[in-house]
């Protein structure tokens, strides 16, 4: 009886393996544009950037119209696939696909929509893995360099075994042909592209909040964890897809970004007009931001100034120190209240520098009380009080890339022997619920592993929600003529204690 019970559960399970490929192919769609960098990254870097050919005028279909179509959601279906391909188009043909792209915007949007679906699982929102074609053009430095060399090297968050097998099934091409891994790539316009099973990180579960909806904007209250744009290994959890796939929110301008952790007010304009009009106050400073945050310990009374610049410590990583020579920075905290061993501090920037607040904090010596960057042992025995890491810069670089390697920038941990789950569905579910409608069984249809993907191989813990959060938030935004402001979080109400 025992060996027919196994015969019987390994049938089954080869069925939804069989019913897992089908579905896939029926469901999934395989083709987008985005550039190829490593899925460790946490980087909103522009396409433009990525994408730069040495002869630009050889390439019919340019950089920065695929970025700017790409950024507006306009990114015609022929032209996913064609770029896929490596096959070009004419100008004729994009200015045509262009002016199609007004009558077929619903279609469009539908396309990106359907590559995968969303469910959510233990208070997170998780995305289902789906097939994804990154797309690059051969940078300067890959020229003469093998093409296992440069995947090996540049996008470190897969193996060696695993790029050596993309390459020798086809996932791999240079120009729309398959290649072998000892292909020699001779720069120029070469275009990579790279076929994976892609796996999006999951976000808290917490709904956004719309602050207001008028014909000009669009105000909502981000939740801690979301990025507003894809980037990394976000695309279907970030701000901007979830807007759209789930409130009908299209082609929305972002006026700027919070970072992923950071919760709170974000503006979008909805048309040109009303995108310049705060834009312009932005960039000439007379808009006013009031930030909250929970800090170390008890902050000093009445208002304290801190004009320390800011540096990044390494350009190969999106961290940032005090240093002499960098970018002038300027913000102004005031204690609103505390509770003997932290203080909720309100944050006045008047710079708009990336990681700016969490950075002064911690330099005046008074880190954000959960923040995983900038209030670890990692910056010194002071934990970078008063500018002073007691090791230098090269040390502090390598320390902090010891720190991603532990994945505190992933948020995900391997698997320690508690509950855990993968792209395999853990069959003790807890608070499942699903956004569309479908069954338990298609659930595990879309969660059986791939076994040519390196995700699907690993098991890792999910985070608890508490995890993704810091406590930092944007409160309000205020300009000539505007205003918009949230409710304050829970963190900062007087009364509130560490559980």
């Amino acid at each position: 009886m025992m060996s027919n019970s196994k015969d019987a559960a390994a049938v089954e399970t080869e069925s939804i393996q069989d019913k897992a490929m089908s579905h896939r192919s029926e469901n999934e769609t395989s083709c987008s544009v985005n550039q190829l960098i490593d899925m460790k990254k946490e980087d909103t870097t522009d396409l433009t950037d990525m994408i730069k050919p040495d002869n630009p005028e050889a390439v019919s279909t340019s950089s920065k119209r695929l970025n700017r179509m790409r950024r507006r959601g306009r990114l015609h279906k022929r032209q996913i696939e064609s770029a896929a391909e490596g096959v070009d188009l004419k100008d004729g043909e994009v200015n045509n696909l262009k002016r199609q792209k007004v009558d077929n915007e619903e279609d469009n949007l539908q396309y990106h929509h359907a590559e995968t679906d969303w469910y959510i699982e233990n208070g997170l929102r998780k995305v289902y893995p789906y097939q994804y074609t990154y797309l690059c053009y051969c940078k300067g430095r890959w020229k003469g360099k093998t093409i296992l060399d440069v995947l090996n090297s540049e996008f470190m968050s897969s193996s060696l075994e695993f790029h050596t097998r993309q390459i020798e099934n086809g996932g791999v091409k240079v120009n729309g042909k398959s290649i072998r891994p000892d292909y020699t790539l001779k720069g120029k316009n070469e275009l990579i592209s790279n076929l994976v099973h892609r796996h999006e990180l999951p976000v808290t579960s917490q709904s956004i909040q719309i602050i207001a909806n008028t014909d000009d904007y669009l105000a909502v209250n981000k939740p801690s964890s979301v990025p507003v744009h894809p980037c990394g290994r976000y695309r279907h959890n970030s701000l901007t897809f979830m807007l759209s796939r789930d409130h009908g929110f299209h082609n929305l301008r972002t006026l700027y970004r919070l970072d992923r952790l950071t919760s709170g007010l974000i503006i979008f304009g909805k048309n040109s007009t009303s995108t310049n009009v705060i834009m312009d106050q932005i960039k000439s400073r007379q808009v006013s931001k009031t930030y909250l945050c929970r800090v170390e310990g008890s902050f000093p009374e009445g208002k304290v100034e801190c004009k320390e610049p800011l540096d990044k410590v390494h350009p190969k990583i999106g961290t940032w120190r005090v240093r002499d020579g960098g970018k002038q920075s300027h913000t102004i905290f005031e204690r609103v209240n505390c509770n003997g061993t932290s203080s909720v501090v309100r944050c006045y920037p008047q710079t708009g520098r990336t990681h700016q607040i969490r950075v002064h904090l911690q330099f005046l010596g008074h880190p954000i009380l959960n923040d995983p960057l900038y209030n670890d042992d990692v910056w010194g025995p002071s934990k970078g009080k008063g500018g002073h890491y007691g090791k230098t810069d090269e040390e502090l670089y390598h320390d902090l890339l010891e720190l991603h390697s532990t994945k505190i920038f992933e948020d995900l941990v391997p698997d320690t022997g508690s509950e855990s789950s993968s792209c395999v569905a853990n069959p003790k579910h807890h608070d499942l619920i699903f956004n569309s409608k479908q069954d338990s069984e298609t659930h595990l249809l879309r969660l059986t592993p791939d076994p040519n993907c390196d995700f699907c191989l690993k098991k890792y813990q999910d985070p608890t929600p508490d995890k993704l959060t810091i406590y930092l938030h944007a409160l309000s935004y205020k300009g000539d003529g505007w205003e918009f402001s949230t409710e304050e979080p829970d963190w900062a109400k007087e009364n509130w204690s560490l559980q």
